[in-house]
């Protein structure tokens, strides 16, 4: 065989055998990436989640992390918790418990490109958890710190102008209404104060009345306090025993507020003058109705 038959037939053969442990380092690297990324990481503006983990002869062990944010009456606060993650691969992907306390959850997980698709099992949707190195994550701590101290430092100027957006859309409401079977509730706010607070009145308009009368009619002078976002109310007389604390959307359509006298929260929705007094009239004409 000449030297040029041999150098072809040995640099065959090198591209076959380094292909074929090319294909086997890849099989190898794909099965075992789970040790090849630092994190993965789902970030949203106010919260960081991130999977510390390593895979070992086909079981998982780790950590879930989650560092986030929330509001109460416009003061942040930072949270962080974390919770064990047990696992084994199977076919195509893993399978990852996550215990929570006394509850562990099951994830359906599967690799998307050099990243993680999470699904709980039983539900429809999955989360991507990117692929990150130690410094990425660093940089995603100091983004949820740096949203934490723009929460912190803007949040006299953004609570005063959500209560004047919030005043404003009240004062064009001309009053919030709920009408059951046998009962009718009509909320007017009268005045509202960004620091004192609010007043108004409450119609209650109950069904049979009292005294041979199709219907019975009690108004209360309501007052209380609101952050845009809470509605707190008082009244006299009164018919509950502490006061009643309700919520509101930001589009000041609709007031929640819980009553004992109702079985529980009823929802009075934005009305006009109009919308109120064909309600109002249509109500009080089938009690009438009734009573005959």
């Amino acid at each position: 065989m000449s030297k040029l038959k041999i150098w072809v037939v040995s640099i065959l053969a090198v591209l076959i055998l380094g292909g074929g442990g090319w294909t086997a380092y890849q099989a190898i690297a794909q099965k075992n990436s789970l040790n090849h990324s630092y994190a993965f990481a789902y970030k949203t503006k106010d919260r960081l989640n991130w999977f510390e983990i390593s895979e070992n002869k086909g079981k998982v062990t780790g950590h879930l992390n989650e560092k986030y944010i929330e509001e109460v009456r416009w003061h942040p606060n930072t949270y962080k918790k974390q919770f064990v993650v047990s696992g084994s691969s199977k076919e195509n992907g893993y399978e990852f418990k996550i215990t929570q306390g006394k509850d562990t959850s099951v994830y359906e997980v599967y690799f998307s490109g050099k990243d993680l698709s999470v699904k709980k099992q039983g539900e429809k949707n999955s989360t991507i958890y990117k692929a990150i190195n130690e410094k990425k994550l660093e940089k995603y701590h100091k983004d949820i710190q740096k949203r934490y101290d723009y929460l912190l430092y803007t949040a006299e100027d953004r609570f005063y102008d959500s209560m004047r957006n919030f005043k404003e859309k009240v004062a064009k409401v001309y009053g919030f209404l709920y009408t059951a079977k046998d009962k009718q509730l009509f909320l007017q706010v009268k005045t509202m104060h960004m620091e004192l607070g609010w007043t108004g009145s409450l119609l209650i308009t109950t069904v049979p009345g009292e005294d041979c009368k199709p219907y019975k009619e009690m108004r209360l002078e309501v007052s209380g306090e609101t952050d845009g976002r809470n509605f707190i109310m008082g009244h006299e007389p009164s018919i509950e025993d502490e006061i009643i604390k309700g919520s509101t959307d930001r589009d000041v359509k609709s007031i929640k507020l819980p009553f004992k006298m109702t079985g529980g929260t009823v929802e009075l929705k934005a009305v006009t003058k109009k919308e109120y007094q064909k309600q109002a009239n249509a109500f009080i004409k089938k009690a009438e109705e009734k009573k005959k």
